[in-house]
């Protein structure tokens, strides 16, 4: 095996930096502009109903998993 001189780049997937550089030149023409943010997103409306939409998530979870037990005597029709 012969030794490589440091000087002399090794590219061993063939990608230099001027392949790259039009590689990179290619991309951001072709890519589509991003969308613009809309209202709910801006003024944090958005996040306030993920919020709401989480702890009602999070509540529901837990009523289900509670046991419903009516007290002793209320099946029987006693009044307190």
């Amino acid at each position: 095996m012969s030794e490589m001189s440091r000087s002399e780049p090794h590219y061993p997937d063939g990608l230099t930096m001027s392949v790259i550089e039009a590689l990179l030149t290619e991309a951001e023409e072709t890519a589509t502009p991003r969308s613009q943010p809309t209202w709910a997103v801006l003024d944090g409306s958005a996040a306030q109903r993920r919020d709401r939409r989480i702890a009602r998530r999070a509540i529901g979870a837990v009523v289900r998993a509670l046991p419903a037990h009516l007290p002793e005597g209320f099946a029987a029709g006693e009044v307190a």
